[in-house]
């Protein structure tokens, strides 16, 4: 294990919020990875770096998140008037 998990509390000082504590392991995953990639492929661990690759790809998008990617801003494609008239005029057409 490296330097990066001292964030066990055994030492008080180094309490960290959870968030840290990801991060951290985030930086371990990688230096696992790049441990992986450096061996020979005879003594790399099978499936170990697709899965390690997976587990990274998830932390990396919780904490590099940022909430103006999303397109959740602005008003909604139609409004609720808009889509009960539609919806009536659907009812009407369908029992015509």
């Amino acid at each position: 294990m490296s330097d990066h998990l001292k964030f066990i509390t055994t030492h008080p000082p180094f309490r960290v919020n959870d968030y840290s504590k990801v991060d951290l392991i985030r930086r371990e995953l990688r230096a696992i990875i790049e441990h992986q990639d450096s061996l020979h492929i005879m003594d790399t661990e099978i499936g170990l770096d697709s899965a390690l690759y997976d587990v990274l790809e998830i932390l990396d998008g919780y904490l590099d998140y940022e909430p103006s990617d999303d397109d959740m801003g602005g008003e909604p494609p139609m409004t609720m008037t808009e889509m009960h008239a539609g919806a009536w005029k659907q009812h009407v057409a369908m029992h015509s």
